[in-house]
């Protein structure tokens, strides 16, 4: 029972953390694509 009750609690954990993530990504969601464009160019050159 405490397996299965800690196995629950992780992937709670872990859908409620990419739930925040998401949401986050969404609200600022032209900041993030500004970020991914700066990181691009640094990568290429």
């Amino acid at each position: 029972m405490s397996k299965s009750s800690s196995r629950g609690l992780k992937l709670t954990t872990v859908i409620f953390a990419v739930f925040v993530m998401a949401v986050s990504a969404v609200l600022s969601n032209t900041s993030v694509a500004d970020d991914m464009d700066v990181k691009t160019a640094q990568s290429e050159q």
